[in-house]
């Protein structure tokens, strides 16, 4: 891969994180820039997290901006990564598109589970935890994620909608006005949803905590500066460490604050935080009362470089570390089939033939080797919605891939193999259908495309006895021939699937297609 500069943007719902560096050799980085905004999206005059509102809007393009004018200093290229806020927000697609209209930036937007991956990620740049049980803890401002991890591997992840500027929003209103009342209020709330999560984290076990984001960053920054004894700048604390004891101390002054001007008076303290410090403090008390938590790490590694291995791996530089990615992405593939007792037999031969039909006619369809990757996971999960019913099993399947929780794949891909399994039969994609809304022109066309080849390979595995071994297709005069390769048994009943199914193919690509039978001679 040619040597480029790589500018992670990590957009969160209190703040915005640019990190850019510079790749060398073995798919290592030197950060070269690092910036922090509060942008604060979700918030408009109503100070809660609803649709996303225009002065939250205008507040991140102008960072957006200024951060793309930063990147292209330095020749960068962008990869920015949406969590809790815009994940949730109803006109996040509108959002989505004024960006790339304004400022050329693509934003993928990955859920809660996958927003822990890239946290555990950044992570292990940063920390010598590979070889330890390992609690993360990441207090954002509309999430909080919270992940066991080890050598790499995720044991169990969870994200909650429990976030700073979330519960400020419900439990103290515009005006942050503190109270026992209040602070009992919110914590009730995050007790209650916690608790699943919790019991699960105690089961499993760990030896080490490690802290990252805001509100804990902020906690180390009041303690620091008692540590100093002087106003502590703000800049990102990293393998600081404090005890329970430290904690409690710290906590204790945020708690009995009863307005912004209490928490101003804290030494130390970010002075952009103290509106939504003290409901982020109510999350991470819950945790470590609970937890019994004796000691905790700050990682000033987080999110945005675990945006930038991420990009590093997809990018491509290093054999090795793109094979793991794509290993992850296979493996939670497989784990979502199994869960729905999938025939993984038949998903398996479905892709093979997939694959083939899409490698056959490359000249033809002329989609990207990303286009074939989502062909092969929408071929594997194309009939989970069995696990439902078998009438209408295509839209069922749509909905659990759709509602599932894939590490290493962002909200669009997800979108995508959702539509390509629920396309396998029945009705052909329709800009009007509901589920094709929050895509673009360019992806539903991908999906037109690929659910067509999809149709077909399935219709090639109808007896569900992987009787075709290979398949050729070469232009014959005014039409192509696709030869059916067998070894013994003639896939008649494929054949006839075949030319049932093969009409959508044909109107797709626009071509006339023939299918003709052929044993395998050794």
């Amino acid at each position: 891969m040619k040597q480029t500069n790589i500018a992670a943007i990590d957009l969160g719902t209190n703040s915005f994180h640019l990190v850019v560096v510079k790749l060398e050799q073995g798919g290592h980085f030197e950060i070269i820039h690092k910036q922090r905004e509060v942008v604060r999206i979700a918030m408009g005059r109503s100070a809660e997290m609803k649709s996303l509102p225009s002065a939250g809007i205008n507040r991140a393009l102008n960072v957006l901006g200024s951060f793309k004018v930063i990147a292209d200093k330095h020749n960068a290229e962008i990869f920015a990564v949406a969590t809790s806020a815009i994940r949730e927000a109803p006109n996040q697609k509108q959002f989505l598109d004024l960006v790339k209209e304004k400022l050329n930036i693509d934003i993928n937007v990955v859920s809660g589970f996958e927003e822990s991956r890239l946290i555990y990620l950044g992570v292990l740049q940063g920390m010598n935890i590979y070889n330890k049980k390992v609690l993360l803890i990441d207090i954002g401002g509309g999430s909080t994620e919270l992940l066991i991890g080890k050598k790499g591997k995720i044991e169990y992840a969870a994200s909650l909608k429990l976030g700073a500027v979330r519960l400020s929003s419900k439990f103290f209103g515009s005006e942050k006005k503190f109270s026992r009342a209040k602070n009992e209020a919110c914590r009730k709330h995050v007790s209650v949803e916690l608790n699943p999560i919790l019991r699960q984290i105690k089961r499993l076990g760990f030896s080490q905590v490690i802290g990252t984001a805001g509100t804990i960053q902020a906690i180390g920054h009041i303690l620091r500066a008692e540590i100093n004894n002087r106003q502590s700048e703000y800049v990102p604390l990293h393998n600081f460490t404090f005890t329970q004891t430290d904690y409690k101390r710290v906590s204790s002054q945020i708690l009995k604050a009863q307005a912004k001007n209490d928490l101003l008076a804290i030494e130390g303290i970010d002075k952009s935080r103290v509106d939504i410090i003290t409901a982020g403090t109510i999350i991470i008390d819950e945790i470590i009362s609970r937890l019994k938590i004796k000691k905790l790490t700050i990682s000033g590694y987080a999110m945005r470089e675990g945006i930038v291995i991420d990009a590093i791996e997809k990018l491509g530089s290093g054999g090795e570390e793109k094979s793991k990615l794509m290993q992850l992405r296979n493996e939670s593939v497989v784990q979502l089939g199994k869960s729905y007792s999938f025939d993984y037999p038949h998903s398996l031969q479905v892709k093979k033939i997939a694959l083939i039909l899409f490698d056959e006619i490359r000249k033809i369809h002329k989609l990207t080797d990303e286009a074939r990757e989502l062909l092969e996971y929408a071929a594997l999960l194309h009939d989970i919605g069995y696990h439902i019913s078998i009438a209408k099993h295509h839209k069922h399947a749509y909905y659990l891939i759709k509602n599932s929780e894939m590490l290493g794949f962002n909200q669009r891909e997800i979108e995508i193999i959702a539509n390509i399994a629920r396309y396998h039969r029945k009705a052909l994609p329709k800009d009007s259908h509901e589920n094709l809304l929050p895509l673009n022109k360019e992806d539903r066309i991908i999906i037109e495309k690929l659910a067509s080849l999809l149709r077909l390979a399935d219709g090639l595995e109808k007896t569900h006895a992987a009787l075709i071994k290979d398949i050729k297709i070469r232009r014959n005069d005014k039409e192509y021939l696709m030869t059916l390769r067998y070894l013994t048994t003639p896939p008649e009943t494929e054949l006839w699937a075949a030319e049932k199914r093969k009409q959508v193919l044909e109107e797709v690509f626009n071509i006339k297609l023939r299918i003709e039978l052929e044993k395998i001679r050794y």
